[in-house]
This record gives C-alpha cells, structure tokens and sequence, in this order.
C-alpha cells in the first residue's frame, strides 16, 4: 500500500509531459491503492485504519490542490475540467482505455465496500447471548443526550 501511495503521490511532482506519458501507470497504482485501502479498512488494526484513513485524505487534498492548480491556469472552472476529463476526444485511445479501466475498477471497488460495509453493520447488530437467544445490541445515546 505504501508503495502505491508513494507512487501516486510523486505523480503530481512531475512535468506535463510524463504526467501524460505516466498517465495509464498512475492509474493502476489508484486501482490498487484503493483495493488494499479496502482491505485494510475492513480487516485492519485501529492503528491501521487510522493511518489508510490519514493518507486518503492526504490524496485528497493533494487532488484538490492539483484541481485548482490546473483550473487557474487553464481558466476552467471545476465543473468544466470535469467535463474535458469525461470526453474521449481529449485522450489518446491508450490513455482513454486507462481512465476508463480504472472508473470502471473503481467503482465496483465504491460498490462491493459499501456492501461488505453494509454486511458488516448487519451482521454487528444481532448478537448471540450464552443460552444461544439471540439479542439486538442497544445503541448508546449520543453523550450529550437530554432524557425526557
């Protein structure tokens, strides 16, 4: 996971033009980051968790300064950078292969974490008592509940 965050985040070190010729590679690293992320936020450690959370949001930020970057030197607003990175015709057939590739990894990616999430929470909410009777978990009230 290390290595792919490392990678990932030296992408936005470099010239125009390897960004472009690294562009397919860059894509594969995401890919891969955020199925080992997947992983380790499902089966990791506290500390574990934390830390995958940490570098994420490190990405982001990072995605979000390189978006602005590119927004005021092109004069694009965000909503029409999307839209340039969403059209084809802006790609080589490799390059565009790539992105697509990786929307497509992603986003199944998005959607078997949001199941086994969901899995997860069902499965936590029933537990089973000693005498084998099944019991729902009580929800604690938030601390700064007020009682009526």
């Amino acid at each position: 996971m290390e290595d792919e965050f490392d990678r990932i985040m030296e992408f936005f070190n470099l010239s125009a033009e390897e960004k472009e010729r690294r562009l397919p590679e860059v894509f594969e690293d995401s890919v891969e980051y955020f199925e080992r992320f997947k992983y380790v936020i499902m089966n990791g450690t506290p500390e574990e968790k934390k830390e995958a959370v940490k570098k994420v949001m490190s990405l982001k930020r990072k995605v979000e300064e390189e978006t602005k970057r590119v927004c005021d030197k092109t004069g694009l607003t965000t909503e029409q950078l999307a839209a340039y990175s969403n059209d084809p015709k802006n790609f080589s057939q490799e390059q565009w292969n790539a992105i697509k590739g990786a929307k497509k990894k992603l986003e199944e990616g998005v959607e078997s974490f949001k199941d086994a999430t969901k899995k997860k929470k069902e499965s936590g909410a029933v537990s089973k008592r000693k005498d084998g009777v099944l019991k729902k978990k009580k929800k604690k009230p938030p601390k700064n509940w007020i009682q009526s």
